[in-house]
């Protein structure tokens, strides 16, 4: 099963402020190490119960400037097996749902712009080809992205598993959207 997140790439060495609404247009190349298990915990508590997550760390650039991309993302597999969704392509079945897909970009100016999001793994099972699709929201961020709003898409371009025993992935895909500044 190969998964997420990421983001971010090229349109440009223009370095942009988050001041009035913009579209977002960003590449991304990085690696996603799957399974990761973690302590669940309520308001910050830990508590007896333990979950998988994936754990995404990539290279952007784009219309926003360079940065470095951490995202994790939690998942759930479909209990009663593959199933339609309106989400995936046409004779594509959904396989897993992304429930969580949280991202922490930190750019050369050290200003942080934070997302989440939800989305899908759908595979073609007569050509073996997978989507994954991801949609959110921006949640803010310092500096240039304080306050900073809108939504998002990540689409995955390419997506290459290097070692099924570490569980990690190659990927490259982009992230698009509209980011808005109100103070």
């Amino acid at each position: 099963m190969v998964v997420f997140v990421g983001v971010c790439a090229v349109l440009g060495a223009q370095t942009a402020s988050a001041d009035g609404d913009r579209r977002v247009y960003l590449r991304f190349a990085g690696d996603f190490i799957q399974n990761l298990e973690q302590r669940d915990a309520v308001g910050g508590v830990p508590t007896d119960s333990t979950s998988l997550f994936g754990l995404v760390r990539a290279k952007v650039k784009g219309n926003l400037g360079r940065a470095d991309l951490t995202g994790v993302t939690k998942s759930k597999g479909v209990e009663t097996g593959p199933e339609y969704d309106p989400r995936c392509p046409d004779y594509f079945l959904k396989i897993v749902d992304i429930t969580d897909n949280n991202l922490v970009f930190t750019f050369s100016d050290l200003s942080l712009l934070y997302g989440d999001g939800t989305g899908v793994v759908c595979v073609n099972f007569a050509t073996g080809e997978e989507y994954v699709a991801v949609e959110g929201v921006w949640l803010g961020g310092t500096k240039r992205f304080r306050n900073a709003k809108g939504e998002f898409s990540i689409r995955f371009d390419e997506s290459v598993l290097v070692n099924a025993n570490t569980q990690v992935t190659a990927e490259t895909g982009r992230i698009f959207g509209t980011l808005s500044h109100h103070r």
